[in-house]
């Protein structure tokens, strides 16, 4: 069961998404059009700065909002040849 505590306010649910997609966006122009997924760029010496401003737990809602709206692969799929 989900308690107040385990989610985002929707607002910053929406600013925390758009700063993964600029930080993907980041990411693949820096790196020739590689991706990754978004948790995996925290922490980094290449975080892209737009995640810098949100926590990890708001990064994760984030990454898995748009792996549900289908927008990013989950973690470790298998992309496609």
């Amino acid at each position: 069961m989900n308690t107040r505590r385990d989610q985002l306010d929707p607002d910053r649910l929406f600013e925390a998404t758009n700063a993964v997609m600029a930080a993907l966006d980041e990411w693949a122009t820096e790196h020739k059009g590689s991706t990754i997924y978004p948790l995996d760029m925290m922490g980094t010496p290449e975080q892209p700065r737009p995640l810098c401003d949100f926590t990890l737990f708001e990064v994760q809602q984030a990454s898995e909002f748009l792996v549900r709206m289908g927008m990013i692969q989950p973690p470790h799929a298998k992309q496609p040849d």
